[in-house]
C-alpha cells in the first residue's frame, strides 16, 4: 500500500503497532502456489521438528496470524495460508495438503479459526494420519441431521446473503461486509482495536467479488454436503482443544454446545468478554492457553 494510503488507513494507530506490522511484512513474505488453477499465497517459516497449521476464518487472510506467526515461529515450523476465491471445501482441502506436500510436512498440529475451523474439522476426517494435535477456535460443527428447521434456516439465510452480495455493485457489498468485520473486532474495547478496523479495512480493500461470493459459497457448500459423527474419529486418538467465548457474536451457544457434544473428550476453554476475535484480541491469555496445549504429552 503506497504510504499516504497506508497513513490515512492507520491514522488513529498507534505508530508502534504500525511499525509491528511493518516489520513482519518486511520478513514473512508470501509464498505462491497454483493448485487446479487457484492460486495459493502462503507464509511458510518458523523452525522445530513439529509444524503448525494455522487456518484463518472467512476472510481469508492467512497474515491476520501474523502475532501468532511472531509467537510460534522459533518453536514451530508454521505454514499459514490465504484462502483464494475457490468455493468448496474440497477445493481448499486440495490446496492446503498440497502446499504441505510442497513443503515436505508430513503431520501437522492445526489451530483453526472460526471458518479455518471447519476445515480443520474436514481435513482430520480425511486425513487423520496427518493430524497430530487439533485446536477449534472459535467455530461451529453441523447440527445433528435431526435439526433439519435449523439446517433450513441457515441455508436459506446464506443462499439470500449469496443472492444478495451477487446482485449488489461491488462497490456497495464490499462496504457491508468490512462493516461486518469491523463490528466482531470493535465488540473487545483492547488497545489494538483500532489497529484490527483498520486492518480488515486496508485487507478488504484487496477483495475481489469472487473472493467476497466464494466465502458465502463455502459456508453453503459445507451445510448442504457435510454431516459429522462422533464415531468418525473414533480411531483418531489424538488430544482436541476447543477454544470458545461466552460472548461470541459469531457463534451461538448452541452452536457452540454442538461443537462440544461433537467432541466430548475435547478440553475446553472458554475465554470471557473477548467475543468472536479471540484470538487477535486477547493474545496475552490465548497464546499461553495454545502453547501450553501444544506441549502436552
Amino acid at each position: 500500500m503506497k504510504k499516504d494510503v497506508y497513513n490515512k488507513v492507520y491514522k488513529k494507530v498507534p505508530q508502534d503497532q504500525i511499525e509491528r506490522l511493518k516489520r513482519f511484512r518486511s520478513t514473512h513474505e508470501y509464498k505462491h502456489l497454483t493448485v487446479d488453477g487457484a492460486t495459493w499465497e502462503y507464509i511458510s517459516c518458523g523452525q522445530g521438528k513439529d509444524a503448525l497449521l494455522l487456518l484463518t476464518g472467512g476472510t481469508g487472510i492467512g497474515e491476520a496470524f501474523f502475532p501468532h506467526i511472531t509467537a510460534f515461529e522459533n518453536e514451530y515450523r508454521i505454514i499459514c495460508p490465504s484462502y483464494p476465491p475457490v468455493p468448496t471445501f474440497e477445493g481448499l482441502v486440495d490446496g492446503v495438503m498440497k502446499i504441505l506436500e510442497v513443503e515436505g510436512i508430513h503431520q501437522v498440529n492445526i489451530v483453526g479459526q472460526s471458518l479455518g475451523g471447519i476445515l480443520a474439522q474436514v481435513i482430520v476426517r480425511k486425513y487423520p494420519d496427518k493430524v497430530n494435535k487439533l485446536i477449534l477456535s472459535h467455530t461451529t460443527t453441523k447440527p445433528h441431521s435431526a435439526d433439519q428447521a435449523i439446517i433450513l434456516k441457515k441455508t436459506k439465510r446464506i443462499e439470500k446473503a449469496l443472492k444478495i452480495f451477487s446482485f449488489l455493485p461491488f462497490w456497495i457489498s464490499r462496504p457491508l461486509f468490512t462493516r461486518n468485520i469491523s463490528k466482531l473486532a470493535s465488540t473487545v474495547n483492547t488497545e489494538e482495536t483500532e489497529f484490527w478496523k483498520a486492518y480488515f479495512y486496508e485487507m478488504f480493500s484487496y477483495m475481489t467479488k469472487e473472493h467476497l461470493l466464494s466465502h458465502f459459497m463455502r459456508i453453503l457448500d459445507f451445510i448442504q454436503n457435510y454431516t459429522f459423527s462422533k464415531d468418525d474419529l473414533a480411531s483418531w486418538l489424538r488430544k482436541i482443544l476447543i477454544l470458545e467465548s461466552e460472548n461470541d457474536q459469531a457463534i451461538s451457544p448452541s452452536e457452540r454446545d454442538a461443537l462440544k457434544e461433537m467432541y466430548p473428550k475435547a478440553q475446553v476453554h472458554t475465554f470471557h468478554g473477548t467475543g468472536h476475535l479471540t484470538l487477535a484480541l486477547n493474545r496475552e491469555e490465548s497464546i499461553p492457553v495454545i502453547r501450553n496445549f501444544l506441549q502436552q504429552k
